[in-house]
């Protein structure tokens, strides 16, 4: 593959890490200028560094806290003052709040919806007008597995990821006649830095990641950062066009398969509310 995304512009939310570093990567890599939004100036800065050393255009104009709809919307107008369209979103930006001892279950609630759900849509509706007025342009939402098919409760995060769900059908069905695909990714057990909020890194951690993977993923393993990107590269190149309003899971089988033995996996984390 090389230049599926030439002289297009993307904007990637949660670009400096994880999945969304990854995609960020890859949509350079085929030809993209990719701005990364993020709260984390350091590490955008950083991948943005990578991305010019291997040839490729990025930008990282300031932080960015997802779920201030006026910093979304900057990051937009950044966008377009410099480059003059908005081809793609990749809304990855997210964080569970989940067992956070310090919080409380409605602040929890609270800050998990704000980034998750809230910041997903403001990220979604800063782009449409600019995609509208060019009559093209590809969303690409980020959910979770977990929000209908969980290997372990987590109420307030795959809450939001459901939402995020409804709100790519409703925008696919809405902008479609705009010429504006949007598609949503579902993935399963991925390893990134996501899951240090919720266990430490460690051999319990290990040995529960390890048990999902044997018992409850067809392919038998867990998934990188890179087995997402490649999907996102999908959604967003022409290889999709004919394609919208899809939750895609990315799970290893996960979500379309039979899962194994759910029951016999411990469930590290649960516990938050009593049922």
């Amino acid at each position: 593959m090389i230049d599926m995304l030439k002289d297009q512009v993307a904007i990637v939310t949660g670009g400096a890490s994880g999945m969304g570093e990854a995609t960020a990567k890859l949509y350079a890599k085929e030809g993209a200028k990719v701005v990364i939004a993020d709260f984390n100036p350091v590490t955008a800065q950083k991948v943005v560094d990578e991305i010019t050393a291997e040839g490729g255009i990025a930008r990282f104009y300031q932080p960015m806290d997802v779920s201030d709809r006026a910093q979304v919307e900057a990051i937009v107008e950044k966008t377009v003052a410099e480059f003059g369209r908005i081809d793609i979103l990749a809304a990855y930006a997210g964080k569970t709040y989940d067992g956070d001892p310090n919080l409380s279950q409605q602040e929890c609630l609270e800050k998990t919806t704000a980034v998750n759900q809230w910041g997903t849509y403001y990220s979604c509706f800063a782009v449409v007008p600019q995609m509208k007025k060019q009559k093209s342009g590809k969303i690409i939402i980020c959910s979770s597995n977990g929000a209908f098919n969980p290997t372990a409760p987590a109420y307030e995060y795959h809450m939001a990821k459901g939402a995020c769900e409804s709100l790519c059908i409703n925008l696919a069905m809405d902008l479609a006649k705009f010429g504006i695909r949007v598609n949503c990714i579902k993935p399963g057990p991925i390893i990134t830095a996501f899951w240090d909020e919720l266990m430490e890194e460690g051999d319990e951690r290990a040995n529960m990641l390890k048990g999902i993977a044997d018992i409850e993923v067809p392919l038998g393993r867990t998934g990188t950062a890179d087995d997402i990107a490649g999907p996102a590269l999908f959604f967003a190149s022409e290889l999709s066009s004919y394609v919208t309003g899809l939750c895609l899971y990315v799970a290893g089988g996960m979500g379309y398969v039979y899962a194994y033995n759910q029951s016999s996996i411990a469930h590290a984390g649960a516990g938050r509310h009593d049922i």
